[in-house]
This record gives structure tokens, sequence and C-alpha cells, in this order.
């Protein structure tokens, strides 16, 4: 009987002990659902004495076998040059954790940003930068080890470290852009207590002698509608909630953007792109880093998003002026051909394999602000009086033709005058007779440039008619009105070849942002021509050319301001 009693008083105990255990923390949500980029409150009690460690996180963990891109899923599995492999290792993709002790977890302190490595790999390209530098597994007490919710070995928290820290993981998991040119944010506490950038809009009060705690952060704005956020207390899971839709969201770009908004920068990129008569495409690009802010779904990093959707602008904005020329009469086929299977050529089989694998985000950027120089300074040189002259020289000759042409469709003469003669074809150079004229026709120049500029063209995700008409004009020594209608023929080209592999590679553009990018670009061409002629052709030159240096300077980091 004695046992029986002694027994019936052991469980006794456990029971109580563990209903005091579980009573002894508490914590209650302010909201099951909030929109997306509103801020979420937690309040409770831990044990009097406790530090506080809450988890905000994404519910559904995420796989590198998960990821939709081939090039991310290969180099998140198995790593890059030995490093940074983590098999099938799972993590919440969006995590945070808000903490009265930020230094259990993370250092402050300056580390080297930009561009780290490669030919760039120096000042002022290369600068120092304030983190929050996460600790490693290693640093980190086990009693904290215990509070950082669904993640429980090292190999879970180097790869929320290579998310959070290393661009590449930032721009294909996490997708929160880092502040101040730093890491993502992760390792939160009290903005009045510690007053940095990644702080910003946290509150925590904790009173350690009651136990009582009262937790305020905002989630990420982009997280898609229908997320489940996860919410732990000192490493015990209290309850999740739902992140509602905050405005129209674009489902493959992973942003929340007005459709009028990005209708109405691609109708400004398209009039400018009529004022300049290339780059349109660069624009574009640039347009969705900055200001619609293009992410990608998770697993394909957000450069291999950017580049197909922005080719769905060069693909469609080519095609009425290709059209009208081939009606005319105005299209060289023997010149064109070659020109347009190197550029499908590279375009297809050589320039999407590569950008997806090494052109990411990080790295398309930097290139791209470069490109940008090169054209704006392009541009100046353009505005200066010489230039303008001889500008005016080629018009007066391309304006002739069109008066050729004209004369020609009238007295009936069109087809004949645009019929295309040559004695014999010879791949390297033969003399070809149009409309009145004799050139020096090169399909081999013409074949090998093309699949040159079709790489570059289709990596970075742009039309390529930047490199298209000084190619041929200078180059090859192709007339104005001839080289017209073969560069349009080139950039539908490159988008066509360019976007049918990304999407056999699996990058998908988003359609319905291409769609509008398409629709507000070629709106603008038509709008483009009235306003050109009540401009100043000097001051418009001068400053697109320094929105495009603007934008190196930004993309390059030499913007200290604006990292």
């Amino acid at each position: 009987m004695k046992r029986i009693s002694l027994l019936l008083g052991i469980v006794l105990a456990s029971v109580m002990l563990v209903g005091s255990g579980a009573l002894a923390m508490e914590a209650k949500l302010s909201s099951k659902a909030v929109k997306a980029g509103t801020p979420i409150t937690v309040e409770g009690a831990i044990d009097a004495g406790q530090d506080l460690y809450v988890v905000v996180c994404s519910d559904k963990m995420f796989k590198p076998s998960e990821a939709p891109g081939p090039k991310e899923r290969k180099r998140l599995m198995k790593g890059k040059n030995g490093k940074n492999a983590f098999g099938d290792t799972p993590i919440p993709p969006t995590y945070y954790v808000v903490t009265n002790v930020p230094d259990t977890l993370a250092q402050i302190k300056n580390a080297d940003k930009g561009q780290t490595k490669g030919p760039f790999a120096f000042p002022p390209f290369k600068y120092k930068v304030k983190v929050n530098k996460i600790k490693k597994w290693g640093e980190i007490d086990d009693s904290v080890k215990a509070m950082l919710g669904p993640i429980k070995d090292e190999m879970q928290w180097k790869f929320l470290i290579f998310t959070h820290e290393k661009k590449f993981g930032i721009n294909t998991v996490s997708k929160e852009k880092p502040i101040g040119g730093g890491n993502a944010r992760m390792i939160l506490t009290d903005q009045g207590k510690q007053n940095e950038a990644w702080n910003k809009g946290v509150s925590l009060s904790l009173d350690k002698n009651t136990g009582k705690f009262s937790v305020t952060m905002t989630p990420y704005k982009n997280l898609a509608p229908d997320t489940i956020m996860a919410v732990y207390v000192n490493g015990q899971k209290v309850d999740t909630f739902k992140i509602e839709k905050s405005g129209f969201f674009f489902k493959t770009g992973n942003v929340y953007m007005s459709p009028l908004v990005v209708f109405g920068g691609a109708f400004i990129i398209g009039v400018l792109f009529v004022i300049m008569g290339a780059a349109g495409g660069l624009f574009t690009a640039a347009y969705q880093i900055t200001v619609i802010g293009t992410k990608g779904p998770i697993g394909i990093n957000a450069g291999n998003t950017i580049k197909p959707t922005n080719l769905f602008l060069t693909m469609c904005s080519p095609i009425t002026g290709l059209m009208t020329f081939i009606k005319e009469k105005r299209f060289a086929t023997p010149v064109a051909i070659p020109f347009a299977i190197g550029i499908v050529t590279g375009a297809f089989f050589i320039g999407p394999p590569l950008s997806a694998k090494y052109l990411n985000l990080a790295a398309f950027k930097f290139y791209l602000g470069i490109i940008c120089f090169v054209i704006g300074i392009k541009l100046f040189t353009e505005s200066l009086p010489s230039s303008i002259e001889k500008k005016k020289a080629m018009k007066a000759i391309v304006q002739k033709f069109n008066a050729a042409v004209k004369e020609a469709k009238e007295s009936g003469k069109a087809m004949e005058m645009g019929s295309i003669e040559f004695d014999k074809f010879n791949p390297i150079a033969f003399d070809m007779r149009f409309w009145g004229e004799t050139f020096v026709a090169k399909p081999l120049m013409m074949l090998i440039g093309g699949v040159i500029m079709g790489v570059i063209a289709s990596a970075f995700g742009v039309g390529g008619g930047f490199m298209f008409m000084p190619f041929m004009t200078t180059m090859v020594g192709y007339p104005m009105y001839l080289a017209v209608p073969i560069a349009l023929a080139g950039t539908f080209s490159t988008s066509v070849g360019a976007v049918a592999k990304y999407v056999m590679l699996g990058y998908q553009p988003d359609w319905i942002m291409a769609a509008l990018i398409a629709a507000g670009a070629m709106c603008g061409g038509v709008v483009g021509p009235k306003i050109q002629k009540k401009l100043p052709e000097i001051f418009l030159k001068r400053m697109l050319a320094g929105a495009l240096i603007l934008t190196c300077l930004k993309y390059t980091g030499l913007l200290w301001f604006m990292r």
C-alpha cells in the first residue's frame, strides 16, 4: 500500500511539474492574419530572470532540392568550388530572431562588401560596410541553441547564414534586400537600445522580474499572400499567423507593385527608347531592379527572373517596324539571314546557360552598371556639336532614301527597286545591288558578329540594339537605312532565342509583368516622336547620359549613401 501511495505521489508531482512548466511560458499574437508589410506583436510571459528569444519564421521549410532553378539547385546542393554545399538541409526561407541579448547570436562589425573578388576587387568598388555579423554555430552557447525554433543543427545554421549574408543566397532564398549594403535582417533587437538600420521598426520590452514581454516587428514586405508564419518563444512553438495580400502581387516576380506603376514606368522607357534609338532593354532592366524590385520565386536567383521578363519587351517592340520594312521591300535578306542565324545561335545555345550559372543578380547589377556607363558616355559624345553635325548629314541621307522609297511606291517601282541582285554568293564578301545602290555584303562577318553579340545580349536580358548599329555602320560599313531593319531583326532574334532557352531551362518570365512592360513601352514609342520634336536634342542626350551614369554609380556601389 505504501509503495502504491509513493508511486501515485511521484506521478502527481510529475504532472504538477509539467503543468507548472507549461504555465511558466505563455504568449499570444496580436492577430491571426496580417497584411504583408505590416507589424505583428507577440505578448506574454516567460520564467522570471530568463532572456527572451522570439523566432518569427516561415512555417513551411525549404530544401535546396526543391529549388525550381536548375543552376541554383546544383549550387545550393553541391556548393561552389567545394564551399557552401548544403545537400538537402531544410530551413525556413524567412527567419528572424528578436532577442534582448542579440550579442549572443551576432556581432556588429565592419565587413568587406561590393566587389570582394574578380577583376574589380579594389577600392572604390570594394568597400567596408557595417553589418550584423551572425556568429558561427560553435560560438553559440548550447542553452541559446535550444531557443532557435525549427533550427536544430549546425548545417541549418550555416545555410541560414548563407541566405542572409551572401548575395547569391539572399537573392535566391531569403529575398529580403540587405539594408545599407550589408546583410539581410535576421538577428534583431529593440531599436531604442540598438539604433541600427536592421532594427528599424523593432520594439522589445522585457521585465525580467516578472517575465512579462512584448515584441513587435514587421516581416518582409513582399511575402506571398497566404504564407503561413510560425512564432516560437524560447524554443517553443506558440502559434501561427497568415500573410494577407497587400496590393497586387506578381507571383513569379514575387513582389507587390501596382500594375499602373509597371505600365507607367515602361511608358517612360518607351519614350526614352525612341529618343535614344537604343538601350531600352538596359533601362527596363534597371527599372525592374530599382523600382519594381523583381525578386523571383524562392529557389531562383532574382537575376534569372529579371532577364527573361525583360526580353519579352525587346521581343515585342521591334515587330511593327520590322513588318513595315519587310512590306516596303527594305529588308536585305542575304545580309539579315546570317546575322539572325548567328544571333539565335548565341542567344539560344550559349548566352542563357552561361548567364543563369554565372551572372546572378549581384554580378548582373555590377556589369549592367558598367554597360550603362559606356552607353552614357556614348550619348554624351553624341550631344557634342561635331557629332550632331555628323548625325544631321546621316539624317539627310536617310531622308533622301525615304523620299526615293516613297516615290517608288507611288510609281509602282517599289517591287523592282527593292529586289536584291548579286552575281555570285561568297561567304566572305560579295557585291549586292539593292535600291539602286551597290553594297559589299559580308555574311561570315555578320554571322560571327551575330553569335558574339547574341551571347552578350541574351546574357544580360537585353535586345542588343546598342551593339548592333555600331557594329554594322562602323565595322561592316553598311549605311543607316540598310542597318536599321537588320538591327530590328537582330533584336527580335535575340529575344525569341533567349526567352525560349530561359523557359526551357526553367526560368519563366513573370508574364503579367512582361505584358505590362511591353504594352507600356510600345505606347511610349508612339508618343515619343511627338515629345522629341518639342525638346532640344542636346538637353535630352545629356539628361539620359546623366541618368545612365548615375545608374552605373549606384550599381557599382560608388554612391556610398545608396549602398
